[in-house]
């Protein structure tokens, strides 16, 4: 097998070189952030183990950690709680996301202050909570209203007032020009400036006719899709007489692609195949949410809102009911959301849903299967930090 050094770089050959050396940064820092950064090391190694491949087909994430959760405002002006990252998304097992999302709590233990024997149990508890939503058949939309005190702090990330103060720091509202923001921001030159607002000008013509852009800046954002083509675009909404942000965001094969032995949908493109499963698998898109095109680069726009909530670590510290809350709505989301894509393009249907989460044996293997891969990605990471100190991972 290739050398951690070079299956890495390798990956990120053909990406933003400039965002890299931030993602080469950030994957250093611990080992949740390397486990983010590396989805596609995941499926290179667990993709073809037969422990993997087991449970009915479903939708999944592709990516499901514990950072791919959040609340946002939908379309529809309400807020959820939500999966909110789809680039990855396929038609696979649904043993993906669950080995997945239960390594992200192995590789966030550290963090938390846990042992690796309470990540087990956490493990163990959010298997239980996944299936036993499956298997009521009953999707939930995880609202303000409906959530314990924790999730609560999702939601008020989402707030009017906190969108407000977000236009308000990104913006000269005199100028109408998106203020350069070090580490979130920069600029881009004027003919792609130029290109940019053309075209999706143009776009908004046809679906938010009220909305037009007014400028663009390079995005910086995320950890895992740094290096990703991304924008976030200065708009005059003249429907509410104000401004909003939007984002729009490079849409990229997914790391599954390879090792997919199910037939996938023929997607006219992959922007295409991340709306429509996220179409599927959310219970409300999020506001101004379409698909374009950019100097053949295709893109998802959505608006851009208050950073999602994320879990707070000192909260979590040694307080495993606290954690034990939040893992539980995650586990119900998941749950949630295969439910909702049940039947849908040659997906498993409820029925063959219920039936796996009434039949508990794959529940141990999947925890061995979480726990044997958080060991993998432990050593990768004190691998990575090495060759990260020694300067071996400069971006070209």
């Amino acid at each position: 097998m290739k050398s951690l050094e070079i299956r890495l770089k390798e990956f990120n050959a053909t990406r933003q070189q400039l965002t890299c050396k931030l993602k080469y940064k950030l994957m250093a820092a611990d080992e949740f952030s390397f486990f983010r950064a590396t989805c596609h090391l995941f499926y290179e190694d667990l993709a073809l183990r037969p422990e993997l491949n087991q449970g009915p087909l479903t939708w999944v994430c592709g990516d499901l950690h514990l950072e791919n959760f959040g609340s946002y405002r939908a379309a529809n002006g309400l807020t959820y709680f939500d999966i909110n990252d789809f680039d990855e998304a396929a038609l696979t097992y649904a043993s993906w996301d669950l080995v997945r999302f239960l390594c992200s709590i192995g590789m966030a233990a550290n963090l938390w202050k846990y042992s690796m024997e309470e990540a087990k149990n956490l493990m163990i508890l959010t298997l239980q909570a996944y299936a036993h939503l499956l298997a009521g058949s009953k999707p939930y939309a995880i609202q303000e209203e409906t959530s314990p005190p924790l999730i609560v702090k999702f939601f008020e990330m989402a707030d009017r007032e906190k969108e407000k103060k977000m236009v308000k720091q990104r913006i000269d509202p005199i100028q109408e020009k998106l203020r350069i923001i070090p580490g979130k921001t920069f600029s881009i030159d004027d003919q792609q400036r130029e290109i940019i607002l053309k075209t999706v000008n143009e776009f908004l013509t046809k679906d938010f006719e009220h909305l037009e852009v007014r400028d663009v800046a390079f995005r910086v954002a995320g950890t895992g899709s740094l290096g990703v083509r991304r924008y976030v675009l200065l708009t005059y909404d003249s429907q509410k007489d104000k401004f909003r942000l939007l984002d729009i965001k490079e849409s990229l094969p997914s790391s599954l692609s390879t090792y997919l032995s199910t037939a996938q949908p023929q997607w006219l493109t992959e922007a295409d195949r991340i709306v429509a499963v996220q179409s599927m698998m959310q219970y409300a898109l999020p506001r101004f949410m379409g698909k374009l095109a950019i100097e053949g680069q295709h893109y998802v726009l959505k608006q851009l809102q208050p950073s999602n909530q994320k879990i707070d670590h000192r909260l979590c510290h040694k307080k495993m009911r606290n954690v034990e809350t939040v893992m539980t709505v995650m586990a119900e989301a998941l749950a949630s959301a295969q439910l909702r894509s049940a039947s849908r393009k040659h997906s498993a249907s409820v029925e063959e849903l219920m039936a796996f989460a009434q039949e508990p044996s794959w529940c141990k293997t999947i925890v061995q299967t979480a726990l044997g891969y958080t060991a993998i990605m432990k050593n990768y990471y004190l691998e990575y930090t090495r060759l990260y100190q020694t300067g071996k991972m400069e971006a070209v």
